[in-house]
C-alpha cells in the first residue's frame, strides 16, 4: 500500500494545517484533526492524480518521523495508475505498444492510466502482468 506522510500542524486560529513535504502546493486544512486527516486523503490524491495525468513526475514517498507526521494512504485506484504509468515506461513502451499487445485501442489503454476511469478487471490486470512482463501481487489481509 502507498502511502505519503503529511505534516499537520495547529495554527494559531485553531485550525489544523496539512502539508505533504516534496509535493509543492499539496495543502489543505481541516477544524479538527480528523478533519485534517480526512483532507488530507482527498488532497493527496487528488494531487496524485493531477500530476499522473500531466508527466508522471511524482516524487517518492519517503517515511518521515515526528508527532506531526501522519501517513495518509493513496487510494487504491491512483496507485494502480501510478504503477502502471510507471511501469510501462521503465519498459519503454507506448501507450500503443501495449494496446497492440492487448489486442485494443489506444484510447482505451489510455482510459487504463486515468485515474478517474481506471477500473480494470482482475483479468484486465492479468493481461497487463502478461504484456508488461510483471508480476501481480493482490493481498486481502484481515
Amino acid at each position: 500500500m502507498m502511502q505519503y506522510f503529511a505534516k499537520i500542524e495547529r495554527q494559531r486560529d485553531g485550525n489544523f494545517l496539512v502539508e505533504f513535504p516534496g509535493l509543492a502546493g499539496c495543502l489543505t486544512e481541516g477544524k479538527s484533526l480528523e478533519q485534517a486527516k480526512s483532507n488530507a486523503f482527498e488532497a493527496l490524491n487528488g494531487w496524485l492524480a493531477a500530476n499522473c495525468d500531466r508527466d508522471l513526475n511524482i516524487p517518492r514517498a519517503k517515511e518521515r518521523r515526528g508527532k506531526n507526521y501522519f501517513p495518509i494512504e493513496v487510494d487504491v485506484s491512483v496507485e494502480f495508475v501510478i504503477c502502471l504509468r510507471s511501469l510501462r515506461k521503465n519498459r519503454g513502451m507506448s501507450q500503443a505498444d501495449v494496446a497492440k499487445k492487448l489486442g485494443i485501442s489506444q484510447q482505451a489503454y489510455a482510459k487504463l492510466e486515468t485515474p478517474e476511469k481506471a477500473n480494470p478487471s482482475l483479468n484486465t490486470v492479468k493481461r497487463l502482468s502478461e504484456a508488461l512482463n510483471a508480476e501481480i501481487d493482490i493481498r486481502l489481509v484481515a
